[in-house]
């Protein structure tokens, strides 16, 4: 059966549920919500201080340094052993094997004798010595102990000390304050305690001070008497050299100097051999033909007996002036081979002082770039704990809410529930449907 008429037919009951916090922490979520919504609205906040350390003024100069080395080309022990290397030329030999031009020939037939003369083509000669010996300067000249270390004295290991020591000071002086503020807040400002306190600070600061200024000048005498060393031992391996390569050259220009003497002295002996050959020939010719005049001989054989007799000492003479000219070309090799080892150690002995050289420049430089590297980096460390700093302070607020925070999450808290239910009221076309279907039931009931 249809029944005409309006009305909802959706559900006729709701229920709402409010959950509220007690009353006693309300609050304080209130006002951490506040904090939290001021803290994030703050505007971005740059940090105005130096984040990175430059190249310190010892390092800059290090480069420097090794920039201008490498551009400065081949040291000049080394252009000096190459020269050396260079100068070994081969050895030309001034001796040629002379002939003998036999001057004896069969004259014509003078009969009779008579003495002869004879010029004697000889005359002793001196020679002059080339050698001089030379003088050696030593090359190493130390000076005082103290003025060799000033030197090497890092200009910088000092600023290094005072920034420790300003750094001690202020560490000091926050320490100071805090005493202060201990006191004041316990009641003994300018107490007998606070003073007890701030004497003792005072005097573990002065002793920190000192501690400080003695590590830093410890560590500049250290670094000064290394360099110091390393310049030392240079200047003493370059002095040793020097003077035994003036050794080596004096010794082998004296030895020099006595093969051209004995050469000399060869030579000098065999002009004398060979005049005396010449009057020995020509006094056994002179004898051959007064002997030849005595036996009866003509004089065209007394004269040939004698020139024969002369042309042999005179080939005898030859001979030996011969062997003469090759003593004398074995010595003058010797006195080659002698300068040409000499140049060959000179050399290497130059490529050793290059190498020595290059070696101690770069150890300088290197100890140059330690000291600026430990400069930058206590300032880069400075800069860091500059910046670690900013970072506190700009989020101390927000580390703080982020404490409060917890601290409300740790709390144990049960919301306060609030049920309402709702019941929807029926229409007026409802209620008289209703109503009808009651009064048509009790009809049915009474008709049975």
């Amino acid at each position: 059966m249809s029944l005409g008429g309006g009305g909802s037919s959706g559900p006729t009951e709701s229920t709402n549920i409010t959950s509220n916090l007690p009353e006693y922490v309300q609050p304080y979520f209130e006002r951490l919500l506040q904090r939290g919504e001021g803290e994030s609205i703050q505007g971005y906040q740059p940090y105005g201080g130096q984040r990175l350390a430059y190249f310190s003024p010892d390092e800059m100069q290090s480069q420097a340094m090794t920039r201008g080395y490498a551009e400065s080309g081949t040291p000049q022990a080394y252009t000096d052993a190459q020269t050396r290397f260079g100068s070994q030329t081969p050895y030309n030999a001034g001796y040629t094997s002379g002939t003998y031009n036999q001057g004896y020939q069969a004259g014509p037939f003078d009969a009779g004798y008579s003495a002869g003369t004879r010029q004697t083509g000889y005359d002793p000669t001196t020679r002059q010595s080339g050698y001089s010996a030379g003088q050696t300067t030593p090359t190493y000249q130390p000076l005082g102990y103290e003025q060799n270390l000033q030197r090497f004295m890092s200009p910088y290991q000092q600023n290094v000390t005072d920034i420790e020591k300003r750094e001690a000071a202020r560490q000091s002086n926050i320490m100071g304050k805090g005493i202060g503020d201990q006191a004041t807040a316990q009641g003994g400002l300018g107490g007998y305690r606070e003073a007890i306190q701030q004497s003792e600070r005072e005097r573990n600061l002065a002793q920190q001070m000192g501690d400080i200024q003695t590590r830093g000048s410890q560590a500049a005498y250290q670094n000064a008497q290394a360099q110091l060393e390393r310049e030392r031992a240079g200047g003493m391996g370059a002095a040793q050299f020097g003077l035994q390569q003036f050794t080596a050259e004096e010794g082998a220009q004296q030895q020099q100097e006595q093969l051209a003497q004995r050469a000399f002295e060869t030579s000098e002996r065999s002009r004398q051999q060979q005049e005396t050959f010449a009057q020995s020939a020509f006094n056994a010719g002179e004898s051959a033909r007064q002997q030849a005049a005595k036996l009866g001989l003509t004089a065209q054989q007394q004269e040939e007996a004698a020139r024969q007799a002369e042309e042999k000492f005179g080939q005898s003479g030859f001979q030996m002036q011969e062997a003469a000219r090759q003593a004398q070309e074995r010595y003058g090799q010797s006195a080659y081979d002698m300068s040409n080892r000499y140049n060959m150690a000179a050399a290497q002995g130059l490529q050793g002082i290059g190498g020595a050289q290059q070696q101690d420049v770069l150890a300088r430089i290197q100890a140059l770039q330690g000291i600026g590297s430990q400069d930058r980096a206590l300032r880069q460390a400075s800069m860091d704990m500059g910046y670690d700093d900013f970072q506190r302070q700009r989020d101390f607020a927000k580390n703080q809410l982020s404490d409060f925070s917890g601290i409300l999450r740790g709390i144990p808290v049960q919301n306060n529930q609030v049920t309402s239910t709702y019941t929807q009221q029926p229409g007026l076309f409802q209620q008289a449907a209703g109503a009808g279907l009651a009064g048509l039931g009790l009809y049915k009931g009474i008709r049975g």
